[in-house]
Formats: C-alpha cells, structure tokens, sequence
C-alpha cells in the first residue's frame, strides 16, 4: 500500500534526523564531561559582571550576560570571562542570572590548564552546565517519538484489522 511506504520513509528520515540530534549532542556531553573531568578549580573573585545587549541578525534585541573573574593558578593571577550559553530576549531573565554574580562575590570556576583564562562557571552535573547537549538531545528525542508514531501508522498489523471489518 503507497501509504503505508509513504509513512515508513517519513519514519525512516525522522530516525535519521534523531541520528544526527545525536551525533552533535555526544561530543557536547564530551567536551562539558572532559572539562568535570580534566580541569583543575579554583576560588574566583568577580571583578565585573554585566548584561551585554546584542543584535541578532535579524535585528532583534537579545542580551547576554558576561561575568569576569580573577582567579590565582599556578603561582599567577589570570582573568576569564564567562557568557551565558545561550542570549535572551527577556532583560529580566538575564538580570536574574548575572543577579547571582555581584563584583566581589567569590565562586568556584573551572580552568583549562592549557590555558587558564579559559574558564567556565557552574560546573557540575547540572541541567545548567550541559544545557546545549541536553537541548539537542531533547530535539533529537523529538524526532525519535515522531519515528515511533509513523512506524507505528505504518505497521502492517493495521492492514489486517482492516481486512477483517465487513
């Protein structure tokens, strides 16, 4: 039945689209597991913390937030900045988020050894911390559920059923 062919290619091209999900997700859960894993912490003080207005492409207002600390490793002071991983169009969910950063606060920040003015804040096993692979991961689901419904249209046990009826 052309249908039924026509609804497992529609499932087949959502399993790859779920695929590819996949394949940008795993080196991000990669990289944010390598920093965990690998980089050294450190106390930091804030030295400055803003939100910085920026225009997308399509002129839209966004914001971001940029926070800079001043750490000591290996014997030397080193400055990083740390931006959120993702901009906003609401001022205010970003004046919350750099609310937790006032200029003398102290937190603890993560350094790449290799280059420590490289650093990143909020470390741990948190939603915040792997945002950007647990947000593919969830688009990628997306497409896995919408594969399940197709192939489940599609299975061929529907024809029998439909067969049986008078």
């Amino acid at each position: 039945h052309p249908t039924r062919v026509t609804l497992r290619v529609v499932a087949v091209a959502n399993l790859v689209f779920f695929a590819v999900g996949l394949l940008f997700a795993i080196p991000a859960y990669r990289t944010q597991y390598r920093v965990l894993r690998d980089w050294p912490s450190a106390d930091a003080v804030v030295v400055r913390s803003e939100i910085v207005p920026v225009e997308s492409s399509s002129g839209q207002q966004l914001y971001d937030t940029a926070v800079q600390f001043a750490f000591d490793a290996n014997g030397r002071t080193y400055m990083g900045v740390v931006t959120s991983p993702h901009q906003s169009t609401s001022y205010d969910r970003k004046a919350k988020q750099i609310a937790r950063f006032p200029p003398g606060s102290h937190h603890t920040i993560r350094y790449n050894p290799a280059h420590p003015a490289d650093i990143r804040a909020n470390v741990g096993y948190n939603v915040h911390f792997f945002v950007v692979p647990v947000f593919l991961t969830g688009v990628a689901c997306i497409f896995l559920v919408l594969a399940l419904i197709f192939f489940a249209i599609a299975h061929p046990w529907r024809k029998s059923a439909e067969s049986t009826a008078p």
